[in-house]
């Protein structure tokens, strides 16, 4: 069957180690959306990497890992993750690239930064391109990995663009770029990938009507969607299940189950509503112990406890079947621990999540608490082994958003995933 494995909060949920445990079970692992905007971290050979663009399936064997249509792609960083992986003896024949698949420029990257410092209210962009390449995808006007193989016609497609943003910055005391300080530069990227550049969709669906199990990664996660989060306070692309066909090419009919994943907590980079946010000492702690530093730009992350009421809200909408719990290790020893359960807004409770600013700008959280467990539970590898406290956390997660956590991680090596035996995809009818 062929899975989607997706984030359900606003990204670093820890999709990273969830695909890196679960690709050896398929035939393809291919990336539908994002950019290099995205971070996902993986040990190999217990050493950390972080992937901006490569799908995580990338350290399977004999896994086809692709890059579809639907990631913007600036080939600099991409040369420079494969050329990584290769120093760290990682195969990377078997790694695609779609020729549609549309490029990050150098103007792309100061048009992020001159957007951002102009907007009445920061977003919080990594400054990479990614919304301006989307932009120019929408426009009409956008360049493609496919025409780095022909020089002559990446210099003239990328002159035209690079003087009208040239013309936009300068506007706003922005220097502007030069196309010959970077084409030779990208043309000899576009060599270095020749061989891994090919038509995704083709063989995305040739692979599908040959039988071959695909694995769909998303980046970011539900509640950034450019139209189903936090807008403006989103990514520009579609982390939510629709983005999977756009994304690739493939029918909905090759998509047979979807996972979400989400942290046993909440966090958020940048800007934007978080209503279960902490300050403080206690978001200090939780903020050092879970290591909550963006992969992709260092930044500290936002913490807060896990709300119940956006993660439901992200379960219906992208029609998840199960649940990826990560990080439930970082929750040892508290003595209670907290759960968004609910909102209070103008004198009444509400328990469905509206993503509008407007709206989570003024709710009340209500918290409901649960006994918190002694110990450590990573080292636990069957989920009746861990505490009665934990087991009733994850119950009360399944019972609020509906369906079962499938997943449980415990730590960040492979080994410290707990699966639990399904007997359906009922709450009521799941087996320890």
């Amino acid at each position: 069957m062929n899975l989607l494995v997706m984030g359900l909060q606003w990204g670093d949920e820890g999709k990273g180690k969830a695909i890196d445990y679960l690709a050896g079970n398929f035939d393809v692992v291919v990336r539908y959306q994002g950019g290099h905007n995205a971070g996902h971290t993986v040990y190999f050979n217990g050493q950390k990497v972080i992937l901006h663009l490569l799908p995580s399936g990338i350290f399977s064997p004999r896994t086809a890992s692709v890059i579809g249509n639907g990631v913007v792609v600036n080939p600099l960083q991409l040369v420079e993750e494969l050329r990584n992986l290769q120093s760290l003896g990682v195969d990377t024949g078997n790694f695609w690239v779609s020729h549609r698949a549309p490029l990050i420029m150098p103007f792309h990257q100061e048009l992020d930064i001159v957007f951002e410092q102009s907007r009445y209210h920061q977003i919080g962009t990594t400054r990479r391109g990614i919304g301006p390449a989307y932009e120019d995808l929408a426009g009409r006007r956008a360049l493609f990995v496919g025409d780095l193989l022909d020089p002559s016609r990446l210099r003239r497609k990328a002159e035209v663009l690079n003087e009208y943003y040239n013309r936009l910055v300068r506007a706003y005391g922005a220097e502007g770029t030069n196309v010959s300080d970077y084409l030779d530069e990208y043309v000899q990227a576009g060599q270095f990938l020749r061989s891994h550049i090919t038509d995704t969709t083709w063989m995305l669906n040739r692979r599908y009507r040959d039988g071959h199990l695909i694995l769909f990664e998303g980046a970011q996660g539900a509640l950034l969607d450019i139209h189903h989060g936090t807008y403006p306070f989103v990514t520009s692309s579609n982390p939510t299940v629709g983005g999977v066909f756009t994304g690739t090419g493939l029918p909905v009919q090759a998509l047979n189950r979807i996972t979400g994943i989400t942290k046993a907590y909440a966090t958020r980079v940048g800007e934007g509503p978080f209503p279960s946010e902490l300050s403080g000492p206690r978001g200090d702690w939780l903020r050092e112990k879970g290591g909550e530093f963006g992969a992709t730009t260092g930044r500290p992350r936002r913490v807060g406890w896990i709300d119940l009421v956006a993660l439901r809200y992200a379960v219906m909408i992208n029609g998840v079947e199960s649940l990826f719990l990560t990080k439930l290790d970082i929750l040892d020893g508290l003595e209670s621990i907290p759960l968004v359960c609910g909102y209070r807004i103008d004198g009444r409770e509400v328990r469905d999540f509206d993503p509008s600013v407007e709206f989570l700008e003024r709710v009340e959280p209500q918290v409901q608490e649960l006994p918190g467990w002694k110990g450590s539970v990573a080292g636990v590898r069957a989920y009746d082994a861990l505490p009665a406290e934990a087991r009733a956390y994850v119950r009360a997660i399944e019972e609020a958003v509906g369906v079962p956590v499938e997943y449980v991680s415990v730590g960040s090596g492979r080994e410290q995933t707990i699966k639990r035996k399904l007997k359906s995809w009922k709450v009521e009818e799941l087996e320890s």
